[in-house]
């Protein structure tokens, strides 16, 4: 179903990009660690490959398939690295006030 000739398969390949962004959403607020970012992105998509191997009872073997998928983990690991290491890289507050408002 995944192919560019046809408004279905392009529709496929928009849900997969889209996944990936919001994938990398979701390690930035579960992970919050930039180093971890590349190990669970490519562990999500492992656990993906198993499942359609499982269900489609064959291994999958199209081009397309393999391109969506190579291009939707480095999304998710790149854009989820880069949000964990901005989240990483804040400035920690030094100030040894008490905050009161009295």
């Amino acid at each position: 179903i995944l192919g560019f000739s046809t408004p279905p398969g392009r529709l496929s390949m928009m849900a997969f990009i889209l996944n990936a962004l919001t994938c990398a959403l979701a390690l930035l607020y579960f992970i919050r660690r930039g180093k971890q970012c590349l190990d669970f992105t490519v562990t999500v998509h492992f656990f993906h490959l198993l499942g359609c191997w499982i269900y489609n009872s064959r291994f999958p073997s199209t081009l397309t398939w393999w391109l969506v998928h190579i291009v939707c983990t480095a999304l998710m690991a790149a854009i989820g690295e880069y949000l964990c290491m901005r989240i990483e890289l804040r400035e920690i507050p030094l100030s040894s006030a008490p905050k009161s408002n009295v």
